[in-house]
């Protein structure tokens, strides 16, 4: 992007212009969401907006100092509309339509169980920029058949949660999570318990200060098998690791195992924005793919009314029933 650009001058954008990020109403607001329209009118409505901010960004650049400039060149909202810019002046209405349904249909189909950067940002918490969703997060997907809870559908079972790399321009780490839901107290107590010793135990060992390195979205079951309707869950819940290996590699090989800062961010945002604590209540614990400090798996599970259990000392948690915790291979 160059100060003074001469080239052709997109429209000035319009009071109240649509905004192309902003997830689908039922009434589809955005016209280039709106499947029953034409693809060529689809395109163009799209169009008219991504050239209304490219215009409006071009004013601004003639308006502000240099070293405003090489900020404003470098910041993910412009590197957006550039990108966007770029790709209109080729693409044709038919793969237009094509790339816009594999954007939002995920967001319509999964309804509350899609926590992106607005569900974050409903916390006041700034994400920066959605990553693309993962090619492999299709329609067809989503509607197929859960593999861990037969007769019930992926699009209900799991959420689909963005793990930032950064949140107010901090690195994503469990202890800054655990920082950010301090200040989010129910009756008193923290999202996350630290009443007891081996409630804080994880907040020394190196995972839990381990930067997020990308902005990645994760395909999470909200619970692990029901050993009571599906037969291998019954090894699949045990203290015995090896067993539920075994388990995971003959029965659920499309699924990998889960980092301790994914399982909380998914547990602890979906709680915020939905309202919803059943993930891991009770005292149900899963066990993520850290080892602890006494040679077994870090657990995160208990989500009581005093706060989320992650447990890294002696100890898995749980008792016997210690499920394992997965999320979707998405590449």
């Amino acid at each position: 992007m160059l100060k003074n650009d001469p080239q052709e001058q997109p429209e000035t954008p319009q009071t109240g212009a649509l905004d192309p990020l902003s997830p689908p109403s039922p009434s589809t607001t955005n016209p280039w969401l709106d499947r029953t329209l034409p693809a060529e009118a689809r395109l163009e409505s799209y169009r008219s907006v991504i050239k209304a901010e490219g215009h409006a960004l071009l004013e601004r650049v003639n308006t502000i100092t240099d070293e405003e400039f090489n900020r404003l060149e470098n910041a993910p909202e412009t590197q957006r509309i550039m990108r966007e810019l770029e790709w209109l002046k080729t693409v044709t209405p038919t793969d237009f339509c094509k790339e816009m349904d594999r954007r939002h249909i995920p967001r319509e189909l999964l309804g509350k169980n899609f926590l992106g950067a607005e569900g974050w940002k409903s916390q006041g918490i700034d994400v920066g920029e959605e990553p693309p969703l993962p090619a492999t997060i299709t329609e067809e997907l989503l509607n197929s058949e859960c593999p861990l809870h037969p007769g019930e559908i992926i699009k209900d079972t799991h959420l689909l949660v963005l793990v930032p790399k950064t949140v107010n321009g901090a690195p994503y780490t469990a202890l800054k999570l655990d920082e950010l839901c301090a200040t989010r107290k129910g009756s008193g107590d923290k999202l996350i318990y630290d009443g007891a010793d081996w409630a804080t135990t994880w907040k020394g060992r190196d995972w839990a200060s381990t930067a997020q390195v990308q902005n990645e979205w994760v395909l999470i079951p909200k619970s692990d098998p029901d050993p009571t309707k599906v037969p291998e869950a019954k090894h699949f819940r045990s203290k015995n690791i090896a067993a539920q290996q075994k388990v995971h590699d003959e029965h659920y090989p499309e699924y990998r195992e889960v980092k301790t800062l994914e399982l909380m961010t998914a547990v602890l945002l979906n709680d915020l924005v939905n309202g919803d604590p059943r993930m891991l209540d009770g005292w149900n614990y899963l066990r993520c793919v850290e080892p602890n400090a006494s040679g077994g798996r870090v657990c995160v599970g208990g989500f009581f009314a005093n706060g989320l259990g992650v447990r890294d000392g002696s100890g898995d948690g749980g008792g016997d029933l210690i499920g394992r915790a997965l999320a979707r291979k998405t590449n």
